[in-house]
């Protein structure tokens, strides 16, 4: 679904992505993981259109988007949840369901219904500002609202961070939830290696801005572990 071959950026004299080259592959979560610092977040920002590429590309479903605009992004069913969340926090939780909406690629009128299933807390705070939400109910939101947008591809950036255990459960069965049965395609930005392990298909473990490993799930080894991410 998204390729990205030979991704490089720059920031200033800092060459911050090095000939990154990733797939994910429709229907899976695919894992990028890292210590703090080697680019994850600058990756996403990248897809995102909202750093510049200086080589490489970037192909979605078929579409080269390396030199798309960032509003391009939810035009083609793209969702993204940044890290922080970044809600509308003077707005309440329906104001910012809606704005969400704004941007479906279906013209649909109303928060999907799926949307209060997978977080029944939403509908009962409605009316409630986002900036009066716990941390766990704000992630959540973010996520509903990038949903709204009924995006093939759903990037999480660091979705667990901050957030009580009873709601990283529920976020983790909603993106089994969104692969498994929706087949829509995740890419998870993760530090917690539980989580990663337990959502994830495949994984790409970034260091000073270049892949350094990859594979299923599955073939994430103690050895990698032990190099790339153990503090």
């Amino acid at each position: 679904m998204l390729k990205i071959e030979n991704l490089n950026q720059y920031y200033k004299q800092s060459h911050t992505l090095r000939d990154i080259s990733l797939h994910c592959k429709k229907g899976r979560c695919t894992c990028v993981m890292g210590r703090n610092g080697v680019g994850k977040t600058t990756l996403v920002k990248v897809i995102m259109g909202l750093l510049e590429v200086h080589s490489g590309k970037m192909v979605f479903n078929g579409k080269d988007i390396t030199k798309l605009p960032p509003f391009g992004r939810a035009g083609i069913a793209i969702g993204y949840v940044p890290q922080g969340r970044e809600i509308f926090s003077s707005l309440t939780v329906k104001e910012n369901l809606q704005i969400g909406i704004l941007e479906n690629r279906n013209k649909i009128k109303k928060v999907p219904q799926i949307i209060y299933e997978l977080f029944p807390v939403l509908k009962d705070m409605q009316n409630r500002k986002g900036g009066d939400l716990s941390g766990g109910q704000q992630q959540q939101l973010a996520i509903a609202r990038a949903l709204c947008l009924e995006p093939e591809f759903l990037i999480l950036d660091e979705p667990s961070e901050g957030i009580q255990p009873n709601i990283v459960k529920q976020i983790g069965s909603v993106i089994d939830y969104l692969t498994k049965e929706k087949g829509i395609t995740v890419l998870l930005i993760e530090q917690k290696l539980p989580f990663a392990r337990g959502h994830g298909d495949d994984f790409y473990i970034l260091d000073r801005g270049s892949v350094t490993a990859n594979g299923e799930m599955r073939e994430l080894s103690d050895e990698i572990i032990k190099q790339y991410l153990s503090v």
